[in-house]
């Protein structure tokens, strides 16, 4: 192909252009030329028209670059708008979702052959909360209301002694205390959380006046499982000695997690 400059770009088209200028020298005018000058003017029109378009891709890629950059500052100043909209939306609703897991305190009562929570057994360490208002899963645990006054999701004291105080743990022998790592949408209130999955961390457990202390995850699933693994732990007969040290034991490994995390 021709340039407008008069440049080859094709090798073989600038070989034969060489040769025929050495006929005309030669011979003077030739036939075929008619030919020669419409093909060769079909092939500058569209080289000029290359060219431009070539310049335009020039253009529009440089353009496209340029927005690219303008898209990548101002993602920034999204991200921010979004961010201080939901931090507010949380500050005003007591709600939060924090990267690291939020410590909690539960107490189950142990009978029938399982840990029972105040709403539902717990047959795993771990418990995923459903709304039993208006079921589903989805934003739980829900904060605008429509669940009553004490809301969906597991539930998880901030201390032990209200859980202590409030349940009378006196008048129960065969209990469990353990500390809860709370994940995913956590909401707090005054004196404890409401999650929306809760794993079981630490457990100290009373069956029968033995008494288990553990933080051994395959432990914990073992008990949760089959209550009654307890039995093998040692006996504390005390009653006063044994919630004294299950509550050690547990504030006990709640501090030692909290440095972790």
């Amino acid at each position: 192909m021709q340039s407008d400059l008069g440049q080859e770009t094709n090798p073989r088209v600038a070989e034969l252009r060489r040769a025929l200028r050495r006929y005309i020298e030669r011979y003077g005018q030739l036939g075929g030329m008619v030919d020669v000058e419409k093909a060769n003017s079909a092939m500058a029109f569209r080289q000029r028209r290359l060219d431009r378009l070539v310049e335009e891709e020039a253009r529009i890629r440089s353009e496209i670059a340029s927005m690219a950059s303008e898209i990548k500052r101002i993602e920034k100043w999204v991200e921010f708008c979004f961010e201080d909209a939901i931090e507010r939306a949380k500050r005003e609703n007591s709600e939060g979702w924090s990267p690291r897991p939020v410590l909690g305190f539960r107490l189950w009562w142990i009978d029938g052959g399982v840990l029972n929570g105040v709403k539902a057994p717990w047959l795993k360490r771990k418990m995923t909360a459903i709304c039993l208002t208006s079921g589903g899963d989805v934003e739980i645990p829900h904060s605008d209301g429509r669940c009553g006054r004490l809301g969906c999701g597991v539930y998880a004291a901030k201390t032990i002694t209200p859980l202590y105080r409030d349940f009378d743990v006196r008048t129960v022998k065969n209990l469990a205390l353990g500390l809860v790592e709370l994940t995913g949408k956590v909401v707090e209130h005054d004196t404890g959380y409401r999650a929306a999955e809760a794993t079981v961390v630490a457990l100290a457990a009373a069956l029968q006046g033995h008494m288990l202390l553990t933080a051994d995850p395959a432990h914990i699933d073992g008990v949760f499982e089959d209550p009654d693994l307890i039995k093998a732990a040692v006996v504390v007969a005390d009653e006063e000695q044994r919630l004294g040290e299950m509550e050690t034991y547990i504030n006990d490994k709640a501090r030692r997690q909290g440095e972790w995390t």
